[in-house]
C-alpha cells in the first residue's frame, strides 16, 4: 500500500471513511466543479426524502451509519435549530482541508422541514477550535 493510501486509512472504520474522502473531498468536486456544494446540498434534501428522515432520532442513525459523525440537536429557538456534528470522522476531515459540509446540511434542512411543515434552510459553521461543525436550520 503506498503511503497516500496509508495515511488514509488509518480509523475505526477505515474502508468506509477512505470511500467517504475519495468520492466526497476528490471525485464530486472534480466533476461538479463550481457547483459542487450546491448540488450536493439538494442531494442531501433528496436523501432525507427517499429515506423518510423526519424524525431526529432517524436522522442521529443515519448519520452514524453513513460515517457522517454524531449528529446532536444543540439549541431550539422558535425560527431555527441548532445542531452539531462532530466526532472522529468529523475530525478527519477537517484536519485534512474539507470543509465540505453541504450534503449533510441539505439532510437537515429537509429533515426540519418535514418534521416542522414550514420551509427550512440551512447554514453551516465549522468550529474550528472545537473540530465541530455547527448547522442552523432556519424555517
Amino acid at each position: 500500500m503506498n503511503r497516500f493510501m496509508t495515511e488514509n486509512t488509518e480509523h475505526a472504520n477505515e474502508h468506509v471513511y477512505f470511500i467517504n474522502q475519495l468520492y466526497r473531498d476528490f471525485l464530486l468536486p472534480t466533476i461538479l466543479g463550481d457547483d459542487n456544494a450546491t448540488i450536493l446540498y439538494w442531494a442531501g434534501k433528496r436523501i432525507a426524502r427517499h429515506y423518510d428522515l423526519t424524525d431526529l432520532d432517524d436522522l442521529v442513525e443515519f448519520f452514524s451509519m453513513a460515517e457522517f459523525g454524531k449528529l446532536e440537536k444543540v439549541k431550539e429557538r422558535r425560527s431555527s435549530t441548532i445542531f452539531e456534528l462532530s466526532g472522529q470522522t468529523v475530525e478527519d476531515r477537517l484536519s485534512s482541508d474539507s470543509k465540505e459540509f453541504s450534503l449533510e446540511s441539505g439532510m437537515i434542512a429537509e429533515a426540519v422541514e418535514k418534521s416542522t411543515g414550514r420551509v427550512t434552510e440551512s447554514e453551516i459553521n465549522i468550529l474550528t477550535k472545537e473540530k465541530k461543525v455547527q448547522i442552523t436550520a432556519r424555517f
